[in-house]
This record gives C-alpha cells, sequence and structure tokens, in this order.
C-alpha cells in the first residue's frame, strides 16, 4: 500500500515540476514517512483524486477517451469534493461527447447546468448542443418532408400531392426542405395544377436566395408555369443582383435567352414585337435559326421579300439540312416572282416531299400559272395548273384556275370538266360560276339548268348567288326571284294601265290608221317559277274619212249600186281579251290565246302563240292578228254590197339562234315563214329573215350596245289593197334593210330604267303588180312600186318607281322600214302587289310596257 502510494505522489510530483523535491523524499525514507503519514489523515484522498483527473485529462487529450473515462468516473464515485466531482463529471460528458454518446454527456452536462456549475465552456457546449440537436431535429424533418414529397409525387392522383401541399403548408413557410417542395410542384405542373405549382414555385424564390443552382430550377420552372413576358421581367431583375456567382449569372442568361425564344414561338410572323424578340436573340446568338426563320417570315409578311430573301439563305447556308429554310427561301423567290430560283431551290428537296414541301411547289405551279395566265401564255399556264392539279388532286384550286384558262381558251368542255373536278373537291362558288359559265358558252343550257337548280337550293347564300346570276343572265327572272335571299318583291304580282296613241301614215280611209289602245293586266306569279297573265285590251281604230265612192270593196264590180257611206267602217271601238301563261325551266315556254278584237265587222276569230326559247334558241308558232290596218285588223265591210271581208290572220312560226363571245360579243339569226288567210282575203305566203351582230360595253350608267343588222323578206303576192280579196297588209315581193343599230340601257333592277334604241340603215324594197279583183278573173292590175333609200326607227323608254307600290312610264317610238312611217307614244301605271325598293327585274321582262316597240 505504500509503494502505491509513493508511486502516485511521484507521478503527481512529476506533473507538478517538484522533482528536485521528491528525490529528496526518496532519498530521505524516514522524511517521507512522516510527511505521508500526516497527508494520509489530511489530504490523501484530495492528492489522489487530483492525481487522477490529471490522468484523466492527459488520456484524454491523447484521444484514449475509454480510458479517460474511467477515471472521471472513479474521481466522480469516490471524491468527497465537489469541486473534483464536477470537474470529473464534466470530463465525462467531454470523453461521451467524442465517443458519439451525446445524449449520456447531455444529461451529465445538464446535470452540472443544475448544480450551478457554469463555465464558460460548458455554456458554450450547451448552447453548441442546443444548436447540433436542432439541426438534426430539422434534418429528421426535412427528411420526412422529402420520403412523403417523394411518395406524393409518385402518386397517380392529384389529390395525394394537394394533401401533401396542405399538410406541409407551414414547413414551405419555413422553406424547410424547398428542394421536395420543388419536385412536388413539378408534378403538379405535369398533373395540371398549374395555379398551385405557380404558387409553390415563386414562394421557393424566397427561399433559395443563396441556393443558385435551385433557384435556376424554379426560374426553369416558372417558365412553364408564368407568362413569358412576367418571367422575362424576373429574370432581368434578378441580373441586377449583386455579388452573384458568374455561373449563376450565365444560367440567367440562358434563361432568359429560352424565354425570348418561347415568346417568339408564341408570336405570330406578322407581330409588331416578332422582329424585336428575334433581333434581341440574335444579338445573344447570331445563327440561331429559329430566330433568323422567324425574323425571315416576318419580314416576308410585311413586304420586304429581299430582306427575307437574305435571312431565308443565311439561314440554308447555316443549316443545309433544314427544310424549313428551303422552303422559306422558295416562298421569297415567289414572291419576287422569280420562279426560276425556286425550282432551282425545290429541287433540291429529297423525295418524298413531306406535306409542306409539296404546299410549296403547289404553291409555285400556282402563282407560275397565275403569272402566264396574266401574260397570256395561257398554253404555259394551263402546263402549270395541270401540274399543280397533279401534285394535289385533293385541292379544288387547280382545276378552278385550269377551268378559268380553257375558258379563255375557248375550250368551253374542258373547261366545264375542269370545274366539275373542283367541284367534286369542293362546293364553292367560283368553280359552280366557272362551270355554268361554261356550260352556257358551250349551249348545254338544259344541263345549266339542271346545275343551277340544285344550286338555288343550298343554304350557301354565295352559292344561290351564283344560281341567281345564271338565271338573269339566261332570262329566267321568276327563279331568281325565288332563289334570291330577298327576292320576295320579284317573286310578287303587278297590275298595269297603259294609254298609247299610235299613227301610220297612209291614204284616208284605207291605210291611214290612227289607233288609241287601253289595255289593262294583272300579272300573277306563281311559287312553281310560272305566271300568268290576265289582260283586257280596248282599242280605238280610226282610219278616216274615204270620201265620196272610194276605191275599195267591190268598187267597179258593184253594177249599179249606190255607195253607201255608213257601211264603210272608219272607226270603231273593239275589245281584245287574252291570257299568258309562262313556264320557266331549262326551256322557258310562253303561251298566249286570245281573240280577234271583238266588235268588228267580221267575226272575231281565236288567236294563239306559242314560244319555247332558251340563251340559244328561240322556236316560235303563232296564229295571231295582222294588225297593218283596220282592214287587216278587225276587217271591212263592203260599201258597195252587203259583204265583209278582212281580219287577216298571220299562221306560221320561226327559228332564232343567238350566240355570244367573250368580250359581250353577240349575233342573232332568225328565220321565218308565215301564212296570211282571212274572211274573204286572198292567201298569201312569206319568208322573214334577220341578222345582227354586235357587242355590248358596259358602263356604270348602263349598257351601250353598238351593232348592224340586216332583214330580209319576201311575198308571195302583194295585197297591200282595199278592194275585195286584198287584205291590207305591207307585203313586198323583195324587202332588204341594213344598216347600223345601237342601244343604251340603264342596269335593271333599279328604281329607275331608260332605254333608248335607234337604227337606220339602207331600206330597199319593191311590190309586184296585183289584180284589183284577186279573187276574180279579171284584167285589172294594180302597178307594181319601189322604194330605194333611207329607213330608220327608234324608241324611248323610261320608267320610275314613284312609291313603294306605284311606277309610271312613258314610251315614244318611230319607224319607217316599210311603205309606210308609223310613231306611237304612251304612259302606264303599275300598282306592285307588294312594296319595291326597285322596278324589279320580273316586271321588266314580263310586262308588256317594256316591249312596246316590238308590238
Amino acid at each position: 500500500m505504500r509503494r502505491t502510494l509513493l508511486r502516485a505522489v511521484a507521478v503527481w510530483l512529476s506533473w507538478t515540476g517538484c522533482l528536485c523535491a521528491f528525490d529528496v523524499m526518496v532519498s530521505s525514507h524516514d522524511t517521507i514517512g512522516t510527511v505521508l503519514a500526516a497527508a494520509q489523515e489530511q489530504e490523501v484522498a484530495g492528492v489522489r483524486d487530483r492525481a487522477s483527473l490529471q490522468i484523466a485529462w492527459w488520456h484524454f487529450r491523447e484521444g484514449r477517451y475509454e480510458k479517460a473515462l474511467a477515471l472521471f468516473e472513479d474521481v466522480r464515485h469516490s471524491s468527497e469534493t465537489l469541486s473534483l466531482r464536477q470537474e470529473a463529471q464534466w470530463g465525462m460528458a467531454l470523453c461521451l461527447d467524442r465517443l458519439k454518446r451525446r445524449t449520456e454527456a447531455a444529461a451529465l452536462v445538464k446535470d452540472l447546468h443544475d448544480q450551478g456549475y457554469h463555465t464558460k465552456d460548458t455554456e458554450k457546449w450547451i448552447a453548441q448542443y442546443r444548436r447540433d440537436v436542432a439541426r438534426v431535429q430539422r434534418n429528421l424533418f426535412q427528411e420526412r418532408i422529402r420520403r412523403e414529397a417523394a411518395a406524393a409525387r409518385d402518386a397517380e392522383s392529384v389529390e395525394a400531392v394537394a394533401r401533401f401541399v396542405e399538410k406541409n403548408t407551414k414547413a414551405l413557410r419555413r422553406c424547410i426542405a424547398p428542394e421536395a417542395f420543388f419536385e412536388v410542384a413539378q408534378a403538379l405542373r405535369r398533373k395540371g395544377e398549374v395555379g398551385q405549382a405557380r404558387r409553390i414555385q415563386e414562394k421557393l424564390l424566397d427561399c433559395t436566395t443563396y441556393r443558385y443552382a435551385l433557384r435556376l430550377g424554379v426560374y426553369a420552372e416558372l417558365l412553364e408555369l408564368m407568362p413569358t413576358d412576367d418571367v422575362l421581367a424576373r429574370l432581368r431583375w434578378e441580373k441586377e443582383r449583386p455579388k452573384v456567382p458568374a455561373s449563376y449569372r450565365e444560367g440567367l442568361a440562358a434563361l432568359e435567352t429560352e424565354a425570348l425564344r418561347r415568346k417568339l414561338f408564341a408570336l405570330t410572323d406578322g407581330a409588331e414585337e416578332t422582329e424585336s424578340v428575334a433581333r434581341e436573340i440574335l444579338q445573344r446568338d447570331p445563327d440561331d435559326p429559329d430566330a433568323l426563320l422567324k425574323l425571315g417570315w416576318h419580314a416576308y409578311h410585311a413586304g420586304r421579300f429581299s430582306e427575307a430573301e437574305s435571312l431565308f439563305s443565311r439561314l440554308h447556308r447555316l443549316h443545309p439540312d433544314r427544310e424549313d429554310a428551303v422552303l422559306g427561301l422558295a416562298h421569297a423567290y415567289m414572291a419576287q416572282k422569280n420562279f426560276h430560283e425556286a425550282h432551282r431551290v425545290l429541287e433540291a428537296l429529297a423525295p418524298p416531299l413531306t406535306k409542306e414541301g409539296q404546299s410549296a411547289l403547289f404553291r409555285l405551279h400556282m402563282e407560275e400559272g397565275a403569272q402566264r395566265q396574266r401574260a397570256m401564255d395561257l398554253e404555259g399556264a394551263e402546263a402549270s395548273y395541270r401540274r399543280a392539279a397533279e401534285l394535289q388532286a385533293e385541292d379544288g384550286a387547280p382545276w378552278r384556275a385550269l377551268g378559268w384558262v380553257l375558258l379563255e381558251q375557248g375550250r368551253f368542255s374542258d373547261a366545264a370538266n375542269a370545274f366539275r373536278k373542283a367541284l367534286n373537291v369542293a362546293v364553292e362558288p367560283n368553280a359552280a360560276q366557272g362551270l355554268l359559265l361554261s356550260l352556257e358558252r358551250s349551249g348545254r343550257f338544259v344541263e345549266a339548268h339542271d346545275v343551277t337548280k340544285d344550286l338555288s337550293r343550298k343554304e350557301d347564300a354565295f352559292l344561290r348567288q351564283v344560281a341567281v346570276e345564271h338565271f338573269q343572265r339566261t332570262g329566267k327572272e321568276m327563279q331568281a326571284a325565288l332563289a334570291a335571299p330577298h327576292g320576295a318583291q320579284d317573286a310578287s304580282g303587278w297590275s298595269t294601265l297603259e294609254a298609247s296613241f299610235m299613227s301610220r301614215s297612209g291614204d284616208d280611209g284605207t291605210s291611214r290608221l290612227k289607233t288609241f289602245r287601253l289595255p289593262w293586266r294583272v300579272a300573277l306569279p306563281t311559287d312553281s317559277a310560272s305566271l300568268w297573265t290576265f289582260q283586257v285590251e280596248g282599242i280605238h281604230l280610226d282610219t278616216d274619212d274615204p270620201g265620196q265612192k272610194p276605191f275599195v270593196g267591190s268598187f267597179g264590180l258593184s253594177n249599179g249600186r249606190a255607195f253607201q257611206p255608213l257601211r264603210w267602217v272608219t272607226s270603231r271601238w273593239v275589245v281584245s281579251p287574252s291570257v299568258v301563261y309562262v313556264k320557266e325551266g331549262a326551256w322557258n315556254v310562253r303561251v298566249e290565246a286570245g281573240l280577234t278584237p271583238l266588235n268588228g265587222p267580221v267575226n272575231s276569230k281565236p288567236t294563239v302563240a306559242l314560244e319555247v326559247s332558251q340563251p340559244r334558241w328561240r322556236l316560235e308558232a303563232h296564229r295571231i292578228s295582222v294588225e297593218d290596218s283596220l282592214l287587216s285588223w278587225i276587217g271591212q265591210r263592203d260599201p258597195y254590197s252587203q259583204k265583209t271581208w278582212g281580219r287577216v290572220l298571220r299562221t306560221g312560226g320561226s327559228v332564232a339562234y343567238s350566240r355570244s363571245w367573250p368580250q359581250d360579243v353577240w349575233s342573232t339569226v332568225r328565220l321565218g315563214a308565215d301564212h296570211y288567210g282571212g274572211k274573204g282575203v286572198w292567201q298569201n305566203f312569206a319568208v322573214t329573215g334577220d341578222a345582227s351582230m354586235g357587242r355590248n360595253f358596259s358602263k356604270k350608267a348602263g349598257v351601250v350596245s353598238l351593232g348592224g343588222f340586216v332583214s330580209a323578206a319576201r311575198y308571195d303576192r302583194n295585197s297591200d289593197f282595199y278592194t275585195l280579196g286584198h287584205g291590207g297588209y305591207f307585203s313586198p315581193s323583195v324587202f332588204v334593210m341594213a344598216g347600223p343599230t345601237a342601244r343604251f340601257q340603264t342596269h335593271e333592277d333599279q328604281p329607275w330604267w331608260l332605254n333608248v334604241q335607234a337604227s337606220a340603215g339602207y331600206l330597199y324594197y319593191k311590190t309586184e303588180k296585183s289584180p284589183v279583183y284577186p279573187r276574180k278573173d279579171r284584167p285589172e292590175r294594180y302597178a307594181e312600186d319601189r322604194f330605194s333609200g333611207l329607213g330608220y326607227s327608234g324608241s324611248f323608254k323610261v320608267a320610275r318607281l314613284v312609291a313603294p307600290r306605284w311606277a309610271v312610264g312613258v314610251h315614244m317610238d318611230v319607224d319607217k322600214s316599210s311603205g309606210y312611217t308609223r310613231w306611237s307614244a304612251g304612259a302606264a301605271l303599275t300598282w306592285f302587289f307588294k312594296a319595291h325598293t326597285t322596278l324589279g327585274r320580273t316586271t321588266h321582262r314580263y310586262d308588256a310596257f317594256f316591249h312596246a316597240a316590238d308590238r
């Protein structure tokens, strides 16, 4: 025991630097024994504990924490000195801390703190421990959030992500595990919850002030969640932050460029901002292909085709394999009509062509065809359009364009086939109009009518308008009224009361004639494109006094009978009823039935007229009155006997053929034949013919028509006399008239209408000798007659809508195209069943007032 104690004392003395005293003590055995005896009684315990503490601290500094811990623990349990126990407990705490047993260490330190043991080191340790605990707890919290975020992110339902966000809202506000919330926001964006994803990302900007990589990721996500302009504004503000790493600034610049690219992509080629955005990108990257492409198209749409060509060429040089560069360059060449270069560029595209390549080549053929068509290179245009049609057979545009070229070439059947192919692709107005014009010019009016009927039933107003225009061109005004969206006024009826006076030169009592006519008619259209017109006409005929013993009737055959002046009719009121039925269709049909004037000297006879027509052909048959004189019109009573004769009827027909060409050139040819017969009248037969040709000039005010005509007729017999057996009508054996003709007519369907026409030319006719009494075998003959000189005719008609339901009109006519001169004038008052804004086209075509000169 003593020896052990001596060794401990020696160790203690070595630590205190008292080696010399130790030597003295060793050398003097008796002295040491005395000292130790005294220390054993007073300080042996304290010395021992201090020595143990020093040894423990030595082990601690050498890193032998287990040994130091054991020594500290012995001192803590054995020492009776509080300060030594506390120091030993502090040493234990440090050893446990170094041995990663921080919980035990923390308990010891807390106990010391409770005992009032406060040193700078203990306070520092406690503070660090608390920070470490908080850090650990935070890490554990973050780890939990990361696990839950990963589970929510991988869940299929958006509800799971929403629940996670709701549960951890406080953690987000405290910026705990921002990278987990970043991933959750990404998941929300992918699942379509853009608003919530944006709110999270915007909050993360507050949490990532110095976490530059994650902050760049947040800005990248905001590009997907916010308007590009808003992101650009944030990025530009962020770039102004001081003292940020250069790599972060580079990342911001890359994001800004990407935002500009996205903004450029969203802009249309023609937008005003497109140019500035594209040029800003090109300042950052002069070879950016998308910016070059977009800027090129912007210049193209702005009409700066040369600049567009330069940009597309630059892009093509940088990226020769990019098809969009080739296409842009080709379009720029096409816009400058440089079709050769456009061909060259497009040929570089490797087959098979993409849809865009086919579209560009298609446009090239179409525009080249259009340019050739404008230059009147119709064959070249045809070839270009056919190539376009081969390239895109499902597109109707090349067939339409080809149809118009063929129509200009006069190949009407081929044009019709082309337009039909266009209509097979899509029923649209341009092709429909072209088809109808082709069929009209090729004379296939029945086929055109069938097409037009189909168009008139379409819902498309433009297609119906095409049908209306065809109906109007071909004289089917009621069909047009039924098809027109606003044709109700033209489909309604009307009533006209007319008064006119006509004077025909000649001999008093015979060939001279004054006529006052007062027709009243009612026109009733139907829904089946037909029209009924009922007319009653009062006519007053006046031929003046023939004088005493006129050379008329049976003069010279009377066997001494006296002249009876009351028998010779010099004036008479008569009435003539008639009804007209018109039916419009592929062939227009007009039927008129009536009676020769009632109350005449000779009994009335039925009259009838039938007309079948279409724009090229007009076939007509008739049995109608000859209105040259009172004798021919209503008959006469012989003043020398009880006989009556006259009332000549013209029975026959005619065929007319009309043709029109481009530039509004027209021609008409008509041939007719008639048999003349009446009560006690010499039979006669006549052949007539007309031909005319001219051109229409459309003006703003109306249409001017200029042309020439020739008319001819031949009658077997001359019956223009007033003795028994003659008919009293002009009947030359030879009749020819030729000359120019002109007409001006305002456009139809206006509130007022004007028609002025005039013809003049050379007139020649000759009449043969004729027996005085053709039904008697007597030698007396009328002398022949002939005329060679100026013939003329003219008419003036004007009508005006004076109120929504009322219109008035006047006409004047003059004619010197036979052996007599005739003039007439008249006025008309029309009442419409429905309110009108114009005179209408149906009234103009079918009311007799507008054709007064045709009588």
